[in-house]
């Protein structure tokens, strides 16, 4: 047989076994079920695709079960009553020794500084994956770090001082985010369905103008807020503020925005001034208070355009008697703004304001209050009292009443604190946690530890029951604070 015709039936075979085996590959019934992926399916409801193309929630995983429900919660940004302060009855330690408090466990995170929300037993927190380019909510176990479920989606944006930015809000029924260019999500806490979604930036957002900007150039740090089972945002552009229902997404009111103000950093902080619940909002451009109650609910109540810093992180905090203190960063400081009530009328004054040389001033976490007395660490502009813990009376935010002094500095004064029964848990940048004891107008410095070999531990932290956990731009930890035996 000559060389060709062997190369003709050579051919000729493989192209009779590749058309056989093609065939069984396209007619055999498969040994596994296929199923087609349809609106819908993976708990998720039927939703329109948005312009570049991102479904929101779109993905789910399991990955373990539930091993205990513990007792204790941290809800949201600030905790369940907003001001930072757990009221857990657990006994805390009241000094740590050399080894520091006991670490529970400790995980991964993509980088960024959203902090963890907690509820019976499930610790939440909205992660970026960077390998798959997806915000990525994760549910654990608060007592043993166990991963139990995630839900995801793919949405691409530059790195920029990190990808994620806020803490979740969590109740029984609820489970709300807001991702880092304002993607929400509406969650089953407990086996992550998925209700609704709302793309803030899309639906809100004022093409062609700067103000009608939703997203701010770091990237949302608004966390959401449930009240009542109604979930605020604080979009800016087309709506200043929404109220959705979290049974349904829909919306139930949305607040006109005729100052053109837009969403900062800071997050939606409910309080109730001259007997009228609102919601107080530090936007770019000014700041405002909506009503939170009655027939009037989502009307704006007031605003002033007389404290507008380019940058805010920190909110607002109610001083009481119609007060509220409001932060700026980079220097911008603090200012002192005047509610006012005539019948069912209200208006904002700003009766005073200070750069952050020449005051109390936050860079980016919210001053606690506690005792007629605002507990903040320094920004780093902050002239002699730079980084450090200090404390001023509400009646005088100009001058402090006490400070951690110029050899008790705490990295770059960006690092948080939280309270628990007269115990301030301080994080610097760097990983170190102080334990002080709080007086009414001074602290005791009791403990210190390396906690994390941090680079910016810049998010909140939160306590439920014993556990507190914090984390850095990598890592999240869990530690036993409880008083031992």
């Amino acid at each position: 047989m000559s060389s060709l015709s062997r190369n003709t039936l050579l051919m000729g075979s493989a192209v009779v076994i590749f058309a056989t085996v093609f065939s069984w590959w396209i007619f055999a019934v498969p040994s596994y079920d296929v199923i087609a992926r349809l609106p819908g399916m993976d708990n998720r409801p039927p939703q329109k695709q948005i312009s570049d193309s991102i479904f929101i929630g779109e993905f789910f995983d399991t990955v373990n079960t539930l091993d205990e429900i513990l007792p204790g919660s941290w809800p949201r940004f600030r905790g369940a009553d907003f001001d930072n302060i757990s009221k857990d009855p657990t006994p805390l330690a009241e000094k740590w020794d050399t080894s520091g408090p006991p670490v529970v466990w400790q995980t991964t995170l993509g980088e960024g500084y959203a902090g963890p929300a907690i509820h019976n037993g499930r610790l939440y927190i909205l992660d970026y994956n960077e390998r798959r380019k997806a915000d990525m909510l994760r549910c654990f176990s608060l007592k043993s770090g166990k991963e139990l479920w995630r839900r995801w989606y793919n949405v691409e944006f530059k790195r920029n001082h990190g990808y994620s930015r806020t803490i979740p809000a969590v109740t029984d029924k609820y489970l709300v985010t807001v991702g880092p260019r304002s993607h929400v999500m509406c969650i089953d806490p407990v086996d992550g369905r998925l209700f609704w979604t709302i793309d803030l930036e899309r639906e809100y957002g004022i093409p062609g103008k700067a103000k009608g900007k939703i997203t701010p150039e770091f990237y949302s740090g608004q966390c959401p807020l449930i009240d009542n089972d109604i979930a605020i945002f604080a979009p800016g552009g087309k709506a200043l503020m929404i109220g959705v229902d979290c049974a349904t997404g829909n919306v139930l009111w949305k607040t006109p925005n005729p100052d053109s103000l837009r969403m900062s950093h800071t997050s939606v902080m409910p309080m109730t001034i001259h007997g009228k619940k609102m919601y107080v909002y530090a936007a770019l451009g000014g700041v405002c208070g909506v009503s939170a109650e009655g027939d009037d609910r989502g009307k704006l109540l007031w605003s002033t355009k007389e404290w507008s810093p380019s940058i805010t992180v920190a909110s607002p905090v109610y001083l009481g008697n119609g007060e509220i203190a409001a932060f700026g960063s980079y220097g911008a400081g603090t200012a002192r703004i005047a509610i006012t009530r005539d019948g069912s009328g209200f208006r904002a004054v700003v009766k005073e304001q200070h750069k952050s040389s020449g005051g109390i001033a936050s860079e980016q976490h919210t001053p606690i209050l506690i005792d007629n007395h605002l507990w903040a660490v320094m920004p780093e502009n902050a002239g002699a009292l730079k980084r450090q813990l200090a404390c001023y009376s509400i009646s005088n935010l100009i001058t402090p009443v006490w400070s951690s002094g110029k050899e008790s500095r705490f990295g770059k004064g960006m690092g948080p604190f939280i309270l628990s029964d007269k115990q301030l848990y301080l994080l610097d940048d760097e990983g170190t946690l102080y334990l002080f004891n709080i007086e009414k107008t001074s602290a005791t410095l009791v403990s210190s530890h390396k906690i994390l070999a941090a680079i910016e531990a810049w998010s909140p932290m939160a306590i439920a029951g014993k556990y507190l956990v914090m984390r850095d731009s990598h890592n999240m930890i869990c530690l036993d604070i409880s008083k031992k035996d």
